[in-house]
């Protein structure tokens, strides 16, 4: 979840996010926002106020599943790359099956799905959805340029007993 602020900044020091922002072809309110979290983000890494909620120390990124293994989260991540294939079947057209044999693919299409769910539930900026069609698009041309000769392309629909196994 994100929220408005309004933030008031003395005359030079508004210049100068326009001139930096302008330069990085973003909104100032934008530049503004990214160097509020890094700021805020590097006090917490400095003993100066609480961590950041979301992710604790150690803990591993949400497309990445927990160290040890995590049924929860096969479910949870399982659901979400079904849902991705769902919106997006023409992309995704080549994925084979046995995909989460291959941590690349794992990690790439778990990546897809934790990013497409941030965007639908907290989007900011169109800059995000070009991104994120761009990063789609150059990952269905790399499944379509592996190729896989005999394999057979995935079908969605309940997880194999594999999946939950570990990998």
């Amino acid at each position: 979840m994100s929220h408005r602020l309004q933030v008031v900044v003395p005359d030079p020091v508004a210049s100068q996010l326009r001139e930096l922002a302008a330069a990085a072809g973003e909104a100032p309110s934008t530049l503004a926002a990214q160097m509020i979290r890094r700021g805020v983000a590097n006090a917490a890494g400095e003993g100066k106020g609480r961590p950041l909620a979301g992710r604790r120390e150690g803990e591993r990124a949400r497309w990445l599943e927990p160290y040890g293994g995590d049924r929860s989260w096969r479910v949870e991540m399982w659901g979400a790359v079904v849902a991705l294939h769902g919106r997006y079947p023409r992309h995704l057209d080549s994925l084979k099956d046995g995909w989460w044999t291959d941590d690349a693919h794992t990690e790439m299409f778990c990546a897809l799905a934790v990013w497409r769910g941030e965007i639908d539930d907290a989007g900011q900026s169109p800059r995000e959805e070009l991104a994120f069609q761009t990063q789609l698009a150059d990952f269905a041309q790399t499944l379509r340029q592996q190729g896989g000769g005999v394999s057979k392309v995935w079908k969605p629909g309940a997880p194999p007993p594999e999946w939950f196994g570990g990998s």
